[in-house]
């Protein structure tokens, strides 16, 4: 089990740092090279969201990223969880508007594209903000 925190304001020129960051972690657990790309893509569309649209790209407004790397009776599984300090949204509604063929949309496809990387991915609010839970069997 192993857990890392990464902390950055709201800007999203932090996205490099966090990719790399997404990286090493992912390497140093030992996760198959074909599952890294996908995790680095859903946490850089998280924290883009949390940036832009929860945060107002406020760098004084904070966004942290845990990562938590564990075991339970299914086995090894990896939680991202992507906190910001907006006051969230309905995820169930957010998820369906990106349909097929909207692919040259300039925004709008982070969550959908998400979805499509994580076996499970839910929302809470928490402390006056927002946290997107990504939950994920690395395979």
């Amino acid at each position: 089990m192993s857990i890392h925190r990464l902390a950055f304001g709201s800007d999203i020129a932090h996205c490099g740092t966090l990719r790399r960051c997404v990286q090493a972690f992912g390497t140093t657990e030992g996760y198959p090279v074909g599952f890294i790309p996908v995790l680095e893509l859903a946490v850089h569309e998280a924290f883009v969201n949390a940036v832009r649209h929860a945060n107002g790209s406020d760098p004084a407004l904070p966004v942290s990223i845990l990562l938590f790397d564990g075991r339970d009776a299914g086995g090894r599984f990896l939680q991202v969880e992507v906190t910001d300090c907006g006051s969230g949204f309905d995820l169930d509604g957010c998820m369906d508007f990106c349909e097929p063929g909207d692919a040259r949309k300039f925004s709008g496809r982070g969550l959908p594209l998400i979805s499509r990387c994580t076996e499970c991915v839910r929302l809470e609010r928490r402390n006056g903000g927002s946290v997107l839970i990504l939950r994920y069997i690395p395979n």
